[in-house]
């Protein structure tokens, strides 16, 4: 039986596909900075926000895959179809906002004369600021996404 799983979770063309428009977001990311600043920085293969949005690489992936093997009016691409809707949003709204204040806080303390006598006082530690996303890096996540599915689709579709 735990052979089954295991070869169940190896053999899933729909948790690779996604996981792999992830990890394509992710080496875009890497390379687009690498072309803007000339420096290979490979933290951005673990960092949220940037372009395109991994997030929306994923589910968009996952949600298109889904949909064309067990058909758009499946529970599973329901499901999908749901979460992927909460992840963009939170991606474009909440954490954007989050990455916005995170910069506000870190001008405040890093760049005022009242802001740096507070950081003398008390351990004072920046703030995270590349969170979310703006709609132009959730468009080129969607748009690897679908491309990604396309090719799941071509591949295994029976």
């Amino acid at each position: 039986m735990l052979w089954i799983w295991i070869k169940q979770f190896f053999t899933n063309d729909i948790l690779w596909f996604s996981l792999l428009a992830s990890a394509m977001a992710q080496m875009i990311k890497i390379y687009l900075n690498f072309i803007h600043t000339k420096r290979i920085n490979m933290k951005l293969a673990f960092s949220t926000g940037g372009n395109p949005s991994s997030h929306t690489a994923t589910v968009t992936t996952l949600t298109i895959i889904l949909g064309a093997r067990y058909g758009f009016n499946s529970p599973y691409f329901t499901i999908a179809f749901i979460t992927a809707g909460i992840v963009i949003i939170d991606a474009l709204n909440v954490r954007r906002e989050v990455g916005e204040h995170s910069k506000t806080m870190n001008e405040i303390f890093l760049e005022t004369s009242w802001g740096k006598k507070i950081a003398e006082l008390i351990d004072v530690k920046t703030f995270k600021e590349l969170v979310g996303h703006t709609g132009s890096e959730v468009a080129a996540g969607f748009i690897l996404g679908v491309i990604v599915a396309i090719i799941d689709i071509l591949m295994f579709n029976k």
